[in-house]
């Protein structure tokens, strides 16, 4: 295991490529619906019929005001806080609620009728992302293409690629593009609970950079001026103590047809760099191997194993504000209950999801035979996910919690829960309850700090 990457900090991966493209642009007629008919990224609107979807407002551009926030890297103040609970749904009533409820959801009421329970809230639309980023949504609109089949991307600037989307693996795109902040640093633990209720855990410290995502770029500034990667990542153990000093350092690509994942592996007791052995897709990652190093951040890596169907949009309650799950010195025996997290400590809001389903492609092997995914239209985080083995019996249900952060101005990835349904155990990854929250304001700092020689250097101090 030692030898294995912890990838679980890895940043989702774009694509470039100069071979003839697979998808049309959308016509500059289509675009204009962009900030008229549809929002700036390209959600609805409107409220839903019976308005338990808000209509979109974009009043939260920063810090609200009221709010008392101690800056970059200091809890995040709840900007509803002061909601009541609409309702809750449980095993026992949640046949009232399954239309809105995704299969995932609906089996961990199955699985654990006795403790698992969804708290409703009130949903609120109100996340504001800046100018910039949308024009460069604009731009993306009229001149991003998928290439290389699908794993690749060209006349991409930053931010949503696919505002507008046609398919299903533009969608995911759009999942893997949003990203706005430029940089993340700061410590945080994944915590793998097994079914009797013990714990592992491992403590990290994350560095990472997306070039694609530096306010600074120019609308229009693509692959010939930004490179061909996508994130750049170094992550160092902490704990446990037989792993303390492990340093990961990983160049993530834009087109994994094109190019090779890089990742270089410091390990104290030799004192060595050494390259990494290749991994991906369905290679096992963490403690108890229960998350694949495609599972992270909603989906991570090549496409080139399933075809993508887009499936549509439907109304979900799906895990959303999740401000609460993050609270200052909450005791982790209080918040990581056996089973599954402590429902209390969760928020759920109905709002629309595009959803996406993939299938194993013929001659292609993986452990997950389907896979749908969960995408909330505002944001175009991945909130829900959904793994299924090879005879198509759900095996994995993922939930993702998002924040609208205050500094970067938009909607950011916190933890994420891998619940594995054979193993009656679940992962909680990038905890920070104990910690500082991880700043997403950084200085970047280039591509040679996560070069095999400052790893060399940073091991040996």
């Amino acid at each position: 295991m030692k030898n294995k990457l912890a990838l679980t900090a890895v940043a989702l991966a774009i694509g470039i490529s100069s071979i003839a493209p697979l998808q049309a642009r959308v016509s500059p007629q289509e675009a204009e619906q962009l900030g008229t008919t549809l929002t700036n990224t390209g959600a609805e609107p409107k409220a839903n019929a019976d308005g338990t979807i808000p209509a979109w407002t974009g009043k939260m551009y920063g810090l609200p005001e009221g709010l008392e926030y101690g800056g970059p890297g200091k809890p995040y103040p709840d900007p509803y806080a002061d909601d009541k609970v609409l309702f809750t749904i449980t095993a026992n009533n949640m046949d009232q609620y399954a239309d809105r409820l995704s299969e995932g959801e609906i089996a961990l009421f199955k699985a654990y009728p006795e403790t698992f329970k969804m708290h409703i809230y009130p949903s609120h639309r109100d996340g504001r992302v800046s100018d910039k980023y949308i024009e460069r949504v604009k731009f993306n609109a009229v001149n991003a293409e998928l290439v290389n089949g699908e794993d690749g991307i060209q006349g991409f600037t930053g931010a949503v690629a696919f505002p507008i989307p046609k398919s299903g693996a533009e969608v995911m795109w759009n999942g893997r593009t949003q990203g706005v902040n430029h940089t993340l640093a700061g410590f945080y633990k994944d915590t793998t609970v097994f079914p009797n209720g013990s714990r592992a855990t491992r403590k990290s410290h994350l560095q990472s950079e997306y070039p694609y995502a530096n306010p600074d770029n120019e609308v229009g500034a693509t692959e010939e001026d930004l490179g061909i990667y996508a994130a750049l990542v170094m992550d160092t153990v902490y704990e446990p103590t037989r792993e303390k000093g492990a340093i990961n350092s990983i160049f993530e690509p834009y087109d994994y047809v094109a190019h090779a994942r890089e990742a270089w592996r410091y390990l104290p007791g030799s004192r060595r760099v050494r390259r990494a052995p290749t991994v991906g897709y369905d290679t096992p990652v963490g403690a108890g191997g229960l998350i694949t190093v495609d599972d992270t951040l909603g989906f991570n890596g090549a496409m080139d194993h399933f075809d993508w169907k887009l499936i549509g949009k439907k109304e979900i309650y799906i895990p959303y504000n999740s401000y609460k799950f993050d609270e200052p010195d909450l005791d982790y025996d209080e918040l990581l209950t056996r089973l599954h997290v402590n429902p209390d400590y969760m928020r759920y809001e109905l709002h629309r999801v595009w959803i996406v389903e993939a299938t194993l492609r013929e001659g292609k092997r993986h452990i997950y035979g389907k896979r749908r995914f969960y995408l909330d239209e505002d944001s175009w985080k991945y909130v829900l996910t959904e793994n299924y083995d090879g005879r198509g019996e759900l095996w994995k249900v993922v939930m993702i919690n998002t924040i609208y952060e205050y500094n970067v101005k938009g909607y950011v990835t916190r933890s994420q829960i891998f619940h594995d349904l054979r193993a009656s155990a679940y992962v909680a990854t990038r905890l920070v309850n104990d910690l500082d929250p991880m700043d997403h304001t950084v200085p970047a700092k280039g591509a040679n700090y996560y070069s095999p020689t400052s790893v060399r250097k940073l091991g040996r101090r």
